[in-house]
């Protein structure tokens, strides 16, 4: 029989991360799972310039990491860090009559808040939730063409394809939403590679994000959450009695969990991935308690 694989490859300042799955039954296998560090200078994430600043080396980093999990398979499911490009949540009146309409709407509609003029940027979207009155609510992300551009033709020259791109957070999203039950309300946390991110659902729906690159100390995470927090609640008032899950993957986990009690003025929930459960076979060695590999595996999902 032939198995396909599907990969997942997760990008980030520090390290690039790759997930391999497998279908099983109804679920999935991780068939393969691997990191490797990459130097100081080599991506430095920016929504107007290009991120990679030595080709070379991230493209021979690429095939390093993707070579012994990919055999034939050229296709994978990018995720990129959400400080390369922005992602916005806005409504529209009614539902335009095709894709590209909705992607030009979006563009005049958001035009200040895009990386660059409208014909310079990608955009995509989409729908959260429709009310009775056809008013759409939308998550939209945006990306510099040479930004992504560039992503693309780095990794086609290493010999692979970009099927699926979209951002950490999102990837991070789509691997707990299927394997734990958060509630209606809930916050979602995550903190890795000198990101945080917070991202708040209403009614299963997100209605709140924001990313910012912080180091990862206790005190600075307390107080770019505590800026976060008063926007949000101003918007939200609810936003409080919200359950808050931590995906953390720092060093000074304790403390920043501290720091988290401290911000939400309630426990929070520490989120363990849990991918042994994944069915990983008994050849395969994890990295690092396999904690940075769960955006990796959440975009290889999105595959199939």
């Amino acid at each position: 029989m032939i198995y396909r694989d599907y990969l997942g490859l997760d990008v980030s300042p520090a390290e690039l991360r790759v997930a391999s799955l497998r279908r099983k039954r109804k679920g999935a296998v991780l068939t393969g799972g691997r990191a490797i560090p990459l130097a100081s200078g080599v991506i430095t994430p920016s929504v107007r310039e290009p991120n990679i600043r030595d080709p070379q080396r991230f493209t021979e980093a690429v095939q390093e990491l993707l070579r012994p999990l990919a055999g034939r398979e050229e296709r994978i499911s990018l995720s990129l860090p959400e400080t390369a490009g922005r992602i916005l949540l806005t409504e529209m009146e009614t539902t335009p009559t095709s894709r590209n309409e909705g992607v030009e709407a979006l563009k005049w509609q958001l035009k200040s808040s895009l990386p660059g003029e409208a014909k310079e940027v990608h955009l995509d979207y989409q729908v959260l939730e429709k009310s009775e009155s056809g008013r759409l609510r939308l998550v939209v992300t945006v990306i510099a063409r040479s930004v992504l551009q560039q992503y693309e033709e780095l990794l086609a020259a290493a010999g692979f394809n970009a099927a699926i791109i979209d951002f950490h957070c999102h990837h991070l999203y789509n691997y707990y939403r299927s394997r734990l039950e958060m509630g209606d309300d809930f916050v979602l946390v995550g903190i890795e590679n000198k990101v945080l991110s917070l991202q708040y659902f209403q009614g299963r729906v997100l209605t709140f994000h924001r990313s910012r690159e912080v180091e990862s100390t206790p005190v600075r995470i307390f107080q770019e959450l505590n800026r976060s927090l008063v926007s949000c609640q101003e918007n939200f008032p609810v936003f409080r009695r919200a359950a808050v899950f931590v995906h953390c993957d720092s060093e000074e986990r304790l403390g920043l969990l501290d720091a988290l009690r401290s911000a939400f003025e309630q426990e929070v929930i520490s989120l363990d991935p849990h991918l042994a459960k994944l069915g990983v076979s008994e050849s395969q060695q994890l990295p690092r308690g396999a904690w940075e590999l769960v955006a990796a595996v959440g975009a290889a999902e999105r595959m199939m």
